[in-house]
């Protein structure tokens, strides 16, 4: 049944109305004040998610249907980082993310690294760049792989024989 007082979702394109969806700091996505369980919807919801660059909300659209979701921190966290070896490839060694909601991991771009308030540590993934924060049991995952240089006063990611400074 639906309740008259809750708006729709919009069936023109220039209407945005909310979704009644929050994502709290941790990447867990509420409904309502409930959280979302199943992670099969959680994930194809986030196949439909970008950023909307004119209100710098993050949308979810299908077809000519959007809301926007409330997003306390990034709609994304990742939650382990696995260190991969390309046996083919002799010293190709790369860093895979696995983010909550999605049953595939992906690699980790080491340029799109950075620090933000709190020294929580970010990144970008996905094709369309989506910020995800690491989640404490990834970051510590991710801290073998981080050194400092303290001339520079900069901490900076060694991998595959390379150095990534961390902005």
């Amino acid at each position: 049944m639906v309740d008259e007082m809750e708006p729709q979702l919009p069936l023109s394109e220039g209407e945005l109305l909310p979704c009644r969806i929050v994502i709290d700091r941790e990447g867990d996505w509420h409904y309502r004040g409930s959280r979302m369980e199943r992670s099969d919807i959680v994930s194809h919801l986030c196949q439909h998610m970008r950023r909307d660059e004119a209100s710098g909300l993050y949308i979810i659209q299908m077809g000519k249907q959007r809301c926007y979701l409330e997003v306390e921190d990034t709609p994304l966290a990742i939650t382990s980082v696995l260190h991969a070896e390309e046996k083919e490839k002799k010293g190709q060694e790369q860093l895979l993310l696995s983010i909550k909601y999605m049953d595939t991991s992906q690699p980790l771009d080491p340029t799109t690294l950075w620090v933000g308030g709190e020294n929580v540590l970010y990144c970008r993934v996905m094709e369309s760049g989506v910020p995800a924060r690491f989640l404490r049991p990834a970051y510590y995952q991710l801290a073998k792989f981080i050194h400092e240089d303290r001339e520079q006063n900069r901490f900076y990611l060694s991998l595959g024989g390379k150095r990534y400074d961390i902005g």
